[in-house]
C-alpha cells in the first residue's frame, strides 16, 4: 500500500480493528503522516459513531436508488468503504441524517461540518506535538474558531462550564492568552501559560463531546487528586479531568507527581477527585 487511493480502500477494515498488526502499523505509519488519510481516518469514526447511537430507523422506499445516483456523481466525496460494502447499513445511516435535519446528500456534503458538534478532534493537535507544540495548540485553537479574549471573557463566553483561568499558575506559569472558542454549537475556552520559556496550554470544553485522538492512544491516569487519562506523545502530556460539566485539558511536560496536580486543581476547582474506597 503505497498511495492514498490504495491505502483508502483499508481505512474502513482498520476503524474496525481489523488487520494483522504489520497492516496496522503500517497504515498508522501513513495515516500519522498524511493529512487526508488523517482526516478521512477521523470521518470514518464520526459516520460510524453516528450509526452507533441511531437507534432504529424506518428506510424510506427508493432512498438506497438515491443515495447510489448521488455516490455516481461524487464518488470521490464519500470514500467510507467498510460501510458502503453493507447496504443495509448505509441505507440506514442516510435514514438517520435525515431524521437530524439534513438530507440524503449530507453524505457528500457537510458531514465534518455536523459532526464536529459530537467530537473534540485532539488528532490536529497531538500530530503536531513531535514538532512544534505551541503551533499545533495554536492550530487546535483556530480549528475551533478562536478568538483571542481576556480571561474574564473566555469565563463569560463559557458561561455554563465550570474552569479557572488564573492570572498565574503554581510554579510560576504567568497568563499568556485567553481564547474563546467553539465546538460544534457549544461554546468553549483555551489559555496559554509560560515559564521561563516553558509553555503549558489549556483548554475547556463541554464533558459529554467524545474525544478523538486520531492514532494516538489514551490511557487512565491518577494525578494527585484527580483521576482522569492521559495521551503521551515524546515529552509532552495531555491531560484531561472532568467534573460535571466540564473536560479540563492540560498539555505539558510536566511531572504527574510534582506540579501537574496543584496546576489541574486550580484551573479545574471542581473535577473529579480519586474515590479511594475503591481501589
Amino acid at each position: 500500500m503505497k498511495t492514498c487511493e490504495e491505502m483508502r480502500e483499508v481505512l474502513g477494515p482498520y476503524v474496525d480493528g481489523e488487520g494483522s498488526p504489520e497492516t496496522r502499523a503500517t497504515i498508522e505509519a501513513h495515516v500519522c503522516t498524511c493529512k487526508d488519510c488523517h482526516c478521512e481516518v477521523t470521518r470514518i469514526r464520526e459516520l460510524g459513531a453516528r450509526i452507533e447511537a441511531g437507534g432504529s430507523v424506518c428506510v424510506p422506499s427508493a432512498l438506497w436508488e438515491r443515495i447510489e445516483s448521488r455516490l455516481a456523481e461524487a464518488p470521490k466525496l464519500v470514500r467510507v468503504s467498510h460501510w458502503l460494502r453493507l447496504r443495509s447499513v448505509v441505507a440506514a445511516a442516510a435514514c438517520l441524517l435525515l431524521a437530524v435535519g439534513g438530507g440524503y446528500f449530507m453524505l457528500t456534503q457537510g458531514l465534518s461540518t455536523r459532526a464536529e458538534a459530537a467530537t473534540v478532534n485532539f488528532s490536529a493537535l497531538l500530530d503536531g506535538l513531535s514538532v512544534d507544540a505551541e503551533k499545533a495548540f495554536r492550530e487546535f485553537v483556530q480549528l475551533y474558531r478562536g478568538r483571542r479574549v481576556t480571561a474574564a471573557e473566555a469565563r463569560r463566553h463559557a458561561s455554563q462550564l465550570n474552569f479557572e483561568i488564573p492570572a498565574t499558575l503554581p510554579g510560576g506559569f504567568q497568563l499568556d492568552e485567553a481564547f474563546a472558542l467553539k465546538i460544534g454549537d457549544a461554546p468553549a475556552a483555551a489559555a496559554t501559560y509560560r515559564r521561563s520559556g516553558e509553555f503549558v496550554g489549556t483548554i475547556f470544553h463541554r464533558a459529554i463531546h467524545p474525544e478523538d485522538y486520531g492514532t494516538h492512544r489514551d490511557h487512565p491516569c491518577v494525578i494527585g487528586e484527580h483521576r482522569g487519562h492521559r495521551v503521551e506523545v515524546g515529552e509532552w502530556r495531555l491531560v484531561h479531568v472532568t467534573d460535571a460539566t466540564t473536560c479540563h485539558c492540560v498539555l505539558s511536560r510536566l511531572g504527574e507527581t510534582e506540579e501537574l496536580p496543584e496546576i489541574l486543581r486550580a484551573v479545574a476547582p471542581d473535577a473529579k477527585s480519586v474515590d479511594h474506597s475503591h481501589p
